[in-house]
């Protein structure tokens, strides 16, 4: 019988430092399209033209109000690593993922206080890299600041980057 890889579990790491046991949630990018409608003379309906990518943000929740991400509010050096692990329950073979993002840290929010509860911190970044490898096989490579988009190892940017001389 074939069930599903399900994602099990997951670590997060800011530049290079884990936060196993502290981080609660993640969302990772979303890529999209920015499409554009076209219908030409004798076409019977419209067809998306792809006007490039649509802007990426990526979250992360903590569990403590760590000092160090506090002070990433409107930085951009800095690198968020998001590595869920996919796993069968047929067999026990893992499947490693790794999300690797760099953009601008624009929000951090904090939850309600209240006593007795849990007041966790949540930091939104702006993605401008975001890099998706399953068991080391590249998925998607995208930067924007470069121009470069590479979806399943064809860099769909390519010719325009050479168009344009770069």
């Amino acid at each position: 019988m074939a069930l599903p890889r399900k994602i099990r579990n997951f670590n997060v790491f800011i530049d290079g430092r884990s936060y196993f046991g502290i981080a609660t949630e993640a969302k990772l990018p979303q890529p999209k399209l920015q499409t554009e409608a076209h219908r030409g003379a004798g076409m019977d309906g419209p067809v998306g033209i792809d006007m490039g990518m649509e802007g990426m943000s990526a979250e992360v929740t903590m569990s403590e109000w760590d000092p160090t991400l506090l002070k990433m509010l409107g930085t951009t050096g800095n690198r968020l690593v998001l590595r869920p692990v996919a796993e069968s329950s047929v067999d026990t073979g893992t499947d490693a993922i790794v999300a690797t993002i760099g953009g601008l840290f624009t929000s951090t929010e904090f939850g309600d206080l209240k006593p007795g509860a849990d007041t966790p911190l949540k930091l939104m970044i702006d993605v401008r890299y975001y890099r998706l490898t399953v068991n080391g096989a590249e998925v998607h490579e995208i930067d924007f600041a470069n121009g470069k988009r590479v979806i399943g190892g064809v860099d769909q940017l390519r010719g325009i980057r050479r168009a344009m001389g770069l």
